[in-house]
């Protein structure tokens, strides 16, 4: 039931990625509250509002060259770079390091990094994003935080804390796999990034965990980001995407082939 009505929403483009093993692993009644705080969102200029102003306050303080379009310009179109041009390869380690700047700082996350999203501007990145606004639990959001700082800071301890708190203990060698435990240079493929949580989702089903409904617009978020990424077709050094939004410096890796990370 609720497939569908993901389907039909303003979220549908991404209703192709959700594996089937999502609901079985969701608490349906929290689930569908989730669902309908994101569809009721899109729909509250004041939230759109304080959501932009934040993160316009968080962005001029960081390193990500990312700018938000003022109320004046948020309808020009986007000018999506050509794939694997070196303008290109800018844009995918902005990308990267924005939606990683979203998931540390702040309290509300913008959910829309499609390419459309997107325009260059005098050699800079103007984000104009939809009205998909996430508000996270905050038991969920700082798990999430401590497993991308615990991963990219080589800090084992939190990166088991941070799996523990998402009840992804038993799926930890899923996302080592998909992190990669090398991290060179990697290239978004939407297939890779479904089958990934296909997996983690049948786990969780095989273990009969049950999952924070704030995953939902984790999925959706991601969704839109390996999207644009794939588009862009350019290597992105992740480590460092992940440095410039948190201004934590990565652990030290060995250079190897790997995937984009979950």
């Amino acid at each position: 039931m609720l497939g569908k009505l993901l389907e039909a929403s303003e979220f549908g483009q991404w209703a192709s990625f959700v594996s089937p093993a999502f609901f079985d692993v969701m608490p349906t009644r929290a689930l569908w509250q989730r669902f309908k705080a994101l569809a009721g969102g899109a729909r509250d200029p004041e939230l759109l509002r304080q959501a932009l102003s934040e993160r316009r306050s968080w962005l001029a303080r960081s390193r990500v060259p990312v700018s938000i379009a003022s109320a004046e310009t948020r309808h020009a179109r986007s000018d999506e770079r050509q794939p694997g041009s070196p303008a290109a390869g800018e844009r995918a380690s902005s990308v990267a390091a924005l939606y990683f700047h979203q998931l540390l700082h702040g309290e509300l996350t913008l959910l829309d990094l499609r390419a459309s999203a997107f325009t260059q501007e005098a050699g800079a990145l103007v984000w104009r994003p939809a009205a998909w606004i996430a508000r996270w639990d905050p038991s969920f959001i700082l798990a999430l935080r401590r497993l991308y700082t615990g991963f990219y800071a080589g800090e084992i301890a939190e990166f088991h804390a941070g799996l523990r708190a998402l009840n992804l203990l038993h799926a930890e060698h899923v996302f080592r796999q998909h992190f990669g435990d090398g991290q060179g240079t990697v290239r978004f493929e939407v297939k890779h990034f479904v089958s990934t949580f296909h997996q983690v989702f049948v786990l969780c089903r095989d273990q009969k965990t049950r999952l924070h409904p704030d995953f939902l617009p984790l999925g959706l978020y991601l969704a839109s980001l390996y999207d644009h990424e794939e588009r862009l077709g350019a290597a992105v050094d992740v480590a460092a995407a992940f440095a410039t939004a948190s201004g934590v410096e990565p652990a030290s890796r060995a250079a190897g082939a790997t995937q984009a990370p979950a």
